[in-house]
């Protein structure tokens, strides 16, 4: 499993908790890069999380952090989404 996999398995466990405790505020979700040292926090509504997660190949990283093998979506101050290309 690529390491951003298991951050972005961690990511669906907080957001079934945040569904689950009915938060309405940003969550703290994890960056997704391929950086296994990198734990910087992004702070996303459960909503754009489920909008980016509607695509089984994207991912949220902090601006800057990269994941190996894919392509920069869009991005804003904080946070930048990428999509795998496929193998």
């Amino acid at each position: 499993m690529q390491t951003e996999d298991i951050f972005r398995s961690a990511n669906e466990r907080i957001a079934e908790k945040a569904r689950e405790l009915g938060w309405r505020s940003p969550i703290p979700f994890l960056c997704e890069c391929s950086e296994r040292l990198c734990f910087q926090r992004l702070e996303l509504t459960i909503e754009r999380y489920d909008v980016t997660r509607s695509h089984p190949q994207r991912y949220l990283v902090a601006r800057g952090h990269e994941v190996t093998g894919a392509l920069l979506l869009e991005q804003d101050d904080r946070v930048a989404y990428v999509e795998k290309l496929a193998a």
